[in-house]
């Protein structure tokens, strides 16, 4: 019998919220739930905290052993700011870490979240307890780029039910589900695309200054089989000491993650992985 996606929980479901204030005055918000050792939740391009950690029971599954907390990034869900502030989205976490007292924290980010943690990797190396890279990993060097296996080619056949349910649904604000940026790259101007290429290039300059054989902490990435898994992760298996991959049959960039598609082994296996590395009392 196929193993049956998670479902999302009832709309009537609410978690405790706040909002914080960062340097440049943009007012950002955050959903928590449990408690113990802290983890930060950092949600994809055009999602939010609830759409993309909340929704799908990743978040509700770890609040079971740890305090989590879910941050809408800036210009996303509730939080204000500019939504492409993307340079500025790593100092707000290092701020909002300050402003709750905590000094260390597991960290995930997805996809354009993974992005935003790469940078803080790169600034704050000291404020991890884990890093976990979901639908996001570290690309190649250059020498390294042509050596790598080849992924799987094709698309998950579910990726475009997926993808309609998300444009077909007005998601309540603050409740939105992000992460479908190669369709609208697929659909933009060249000259969008350009910009899109610029960045990542800005991000590949960025990455080069993180030295991950010098990092002490457990690193794990979460992907799914249509999604580059191993362009994203063979560099991480080679340079990072103590590296956990889970690779996610069947899935694709939006189909890992979302509500009524995400694989219990997603939930189940980053919750063994911060259980598994939390401090010792």
């Amino acid at each position: 019998m196929p193993v049956q996606p998670i479902a999302a929980p009832s709309r009537a479901t609410r978690w405790p919220d706040g909002f914080f204030t960062v340097a440049d005055g943009a007012r950002l918000h955050y959903v928590e739930a449990g408690q113990g050792a802290p983890v930060i939740l950092l949600h994809g391009a055009r999602g939010s905290a609830i759409g993309n950690w909340f929704s799908n029971r990743i978040a509700p599954k770890l609040a079971e052993t740890n305090h989590v907390y879910a941050l809408d990034m800036r210009g996303h869900g509730l939080s204000g700011g500019e939504r492409h502030g993307h340079l500025h989205m790593a100092a707000d976490v290092i701020a909002f870490m300050d402003q709750k007292g905590i000094e260390k924290a597991h960290v995930a980010g997805y996809s354009m979240g993974g992005g935003v943690m790469l940078q803080i990797l790169a600034k704050a190396p000291h404020r991890f307890l884990t890093a976990c890279f979901q639908g996001s990993g570290v690309s190649e060097t250059a020498e390294w780029r042509d050596r790598v296996p080849a992924d799987i080619q094709g698309r998950d056949p579910d990726e475009e039910r997926a993808n309609a349910l998300v444009r077909a649904r007005r998601a309540a604000k603050g409740e939105e589900v992000g992460n479908n940026l190669g369709e609208r790259i697929a659909r933009a101007a060249p000259r969008a695309v350009a910009a899109v290429e610029d960045m990542a290039g800005r991000f590949q300059a960025q990455l080069l200054g993180v030295d991950l054989k010098a990092i002490d902490f457990p690193v794990m990435a979460i992907n799914g089989e249509y999604d580059r898994p191993n362009a994203r992760t063979h560099r991480l298996a080679r340079e990072v000491r103590d590296f956990t991959n889970l690779v996610l049959a069947g899935k694709g960039h939006l189909t890992a993650m979302m509500a009524g598609f995400i694989p219990p082994e997603y939930v189940e296996g980053y919750a063994a992985f911060v259980v598994a590395n939390n401090p010792r009392s």
